[in-house]
């Protein structure tokens, strides 16, 4: 098989995780702009900038955003500099946000749904450690009860702390898409009045009635019938 295929495949698997592996929720922002502008603004946002010091929280201990156009919409990633080791070392790329453009046809109104997943390569970093570890607890004289509860542990520190890590970075990237779009006009939602053609509006007591009234007309209908 070629390596491109397998890629694919394992790329296609990865995103059919269950929803354990769900970083962030997915969000749905309107933006009274074309999608030409939200890629511009979000561009421009993501470099720091002394005109811009209501973003200068976004980039607290060195957070740099990179953002890749795709067709409908753009990829985010992100990092920071790492505590120790230098200015030049950063974190690695723990989640990758989706943005997918819609509704743009409809006036000037456009829909971004987001969507966060953990980047494929750091999944399988967190795997890379324990099973070299357990590839080590393997030849001790253990029993098989214990050899299987700490590989399981092992396995199961190890993706957990990545996940959170990947989630800290998915909770980062929501939050600059969301302070970004501050600064492109909202759509106006126009409220529903109370008393529409298309609109009914029931207190509880109207509606228990009317159900009560339903069943009674159905016991009636069927007694009658006999």
């Amino acid at each position: 098989m070629h390596i491109g295929t397998m890629i694919a495949r394992l790329r296609s698997w990865f995103t059919r995780l269950p929803n354990v592996w769900r970083l962030y929720p997915p969000v749905l922002v309107a933006v009274s702009a074309s999608p030409a502008i939200v890629l511009g603004t979000l561009g421009f946002g993501a470099r720091p900038s002394t005109q811009r010091l209501h973003l200068r929280d976004l980039f607290r201990d060195g957070r740099r955003y990179y953002i890749q156009p795709v067709p409908d919409g753009f990829r985010m990633t992100s990092n920071s500099r790492q505590a120790s080791g230098g200015r030049r070392r950063r974190t690695r790329v723990a989640a990758v946000l989706n943005g997918t453009f819609s509704g743009a046809q409809a006036g000037d109104i456009t829909f971004v749904r987001l969507r966060v997943r953990m980047s494929m390569g750091y999944f399988l970093s967190g795997l890379l450690i324990p099973a070299f570890i357990t590839s080590i607890i393997f030849y001790m004289p253990w029993g098989a009860p214990t050899f299987f509860t700490l590989s399981a542990l092992l396995f199961g520190l190890s993706l957990a702390a990545h996940r959170l890590n990947a989630a800290l970075q998915a909770t980062e990237m929501v939050y600059f898409v969301r302070k970004v779009f501050e600064d492109l006009p909202q759509p106006e939602v126009m409220p529903l009045g109370a008393e529409t053609p298309d609109v009914v509006l029931r207190t509880e007591a109207e509606t228990r009635y009317a159900g009560f009234s339903e069943q009674w007309q159905k016991f009636y209908e069927q007694k009658t019938e006999k």
